[in-house]
């Protein structure tokens, strides 16, 4: 009888011991089960006290994260998102910082959804898991507008994710009454382990370019046909730091224009170089993507013309900038600093008001010399299963040199609206209506967040 008890209570205790090892207190069990002396005993309790919590499961602080995978890839190739989150394993769960694990995710703009779950696979290993659903990557836009009494129209196809691996490729065509442009670009990105990313862009255009002054007068208009291409080569220093050279070749013919036959700018040909150090460091919360960054940069050229044999070109730039959430994660405070400054340079490769941070000026302005910044509030109003809305509210300062190489300060507010499309890899898209304070003049926009 005795017997039959110990083999009950053995097959009872197995079982038991069986389910335990899908439960919470699997850790707290073997911790005190295998103290063998009181300093066991000690750690033991030590441990119970200090449970590492992720959603609805509960590991020992200590279990060592050994493996992280990845349910819902289709597109996007898993070794490509390995070497990017790398750095998460091999520490104890408890130091492993989880947040900065979804930073991670939400910064390679890939996902419309990400969940992270732990689990425990061994008495000493842990393992991650990620569970996405991909954005769509490849994106044919058509596209149609009208400014300054002319229309606009054309398309691009680009890919986001080319080849798995967040490459990026587009090729389009804008065309009007007065310019027809092609353009086909290529970029991949650094690897973190000292492998260079790349970006080629080429572009051809046929087009009658005009230049307003700060007052919105015309100036300048005249006919040209060019071509540009470009490498650029960008090493990854570090977490946060970025290193890129930039070569540049540019044809720029000219042809006088009946309206201004004295005022046409010289045909040239030019090469360039361009060396550019870059900061940036984000942290998400759930609703807005938080970021420090900065760049500088300095271009040096040689160009030639049928004016003079040959010119320097030089222009120095900069950017600095923020955004933080303030008092709730659906609101957030930024500011944008940025300015160029440029010497002995072809009229082709004068800045737009981007340049300086602002869209209070005429879109047809560009000069050689301009600094300026924006600092406001942006709301998240509402998420849809296709995105999100916000509102956004600034007031923006400039100071340029205006076409009669005279310098001027602007300013005034600007307000609108951004779409944040969360099914497609496409960052942002954003309209806003601006007010110049001391050329009383009201300026829409549109822009869409894409760059190379």
């Amino acid at each position: 009888m005795k017997r039959v008890i110990a083999i009950i209570v053995f097959i009872l205790s197995a079982l038991l011991t069986t389910a335990q090892t899908q439960s919470t207190e699997f850790t707290k069990k073997i911790q005190a089960e295998s103290a063998k002396n009181v300093e066991d005993k000690e750690n033991a309790k030590e441990n119970e006290q200090n449970i590492y919590e992720t959603g609805e499961l509960q590991l020992a602080p200590n279990l060592i994260v050994s493996k992280i995978s990845f349910i819902g890839l289709k597109k996007t190739r898993n070794s490509y998102l390995q070497s990017k989150i790398k750095k998460f394993t091999g520490k104890p769960i408890s130091q492993t910082d989880m947040h900065g694990l979804e930073t991670a995710i939400q910064l390679e703009g890939l996902f419309e959804e990400i969940k992270i779950t732990t689990e425990q696979i061994s008495e000493s290993e842990a393992q991650i898991t990620i569970s996405v659903k991909e954005k769509i990557t490849f994106i044919p836009i058509p596209f149609a507008m009208y400014s300054d009494s002319s229309l606009m129209a054309g398309g691009v196809v680009m890919d986001t994710n080319a080849f798995g691996q967040k490459d990026m490729f587009m090729v389009g065509g804008f065309f009007s009454a007065d310019t027809k442009t092609g353009l086909a670009a290529f970029s991949k990105s650094p690897k973190d382990h000292g492998i260079p990313g790349f970006a080629l862009f080429f572009s051809g255009s046929k087009s009658i370019p005009l230049f307003k002054n700060l007052d919105g007068d015309e100036v300048l208009k005249f006919n040209a046909i060019s071509f540009n291409t470009g490498l650029t080569i960008t090493e990854k220093i570090g977490e946060y730091f970025t290193f890129s050279n930039r070569f540049n070749w540019k044809s720029y013919a000219t042809d006088e224009n009946s309206d201004y036959p004295k005022a046409q700018p010289e045909s040239i040909k030019e090469i360039s170089t361009s060396l550019s150090f870059g900061y940036s460091k984000s942290d998400w919360n759930g609703i807005f993507m938080s970021t420090n960054s900065a760049t500088i940069s300095a271009e040096f050229g040689l160009s030639n013309s049928e004016d003079e044999k040959f010119r320097h070109p030089a222009g120095f730039s900069f950017s600095i900038g923020s955004q933080h959430p303030v008092a709730t994660p659906r609101l957030r405070i930024y500011q944008k600093f940025s300015g160029y400054y440029g010497q002995k340079n072809h009229i082709s490769s004068w800045q737009k008001q981007s340049a300086g941070a602002v869209n209070i000026l005429p879109s047809k302005f560009s000069t050689e010399r301009i600094i300026g910044g924006n600092a406001g509030f942006e709301i998240a109003l509402k998420k849809f299963s296709w995105g999100m809305i916000s509102l956004y509210s600034e007031y923006q300062i400039v100071y340029t040199q205006n076409t009669d190489e005279k310098y001027e300060f602007e300013h005034g507010p600007n307000t609108g609206t951004k779409f944040y499309l969360a099914k497609i890899a496409f960052p942002a898209l954003a309209m806003g209506l601006a007010y110049n304070v001391p050329h009383h003049r009201w300026q829409f926009s549109a822009a869409m967040g894409v760059s190379f």
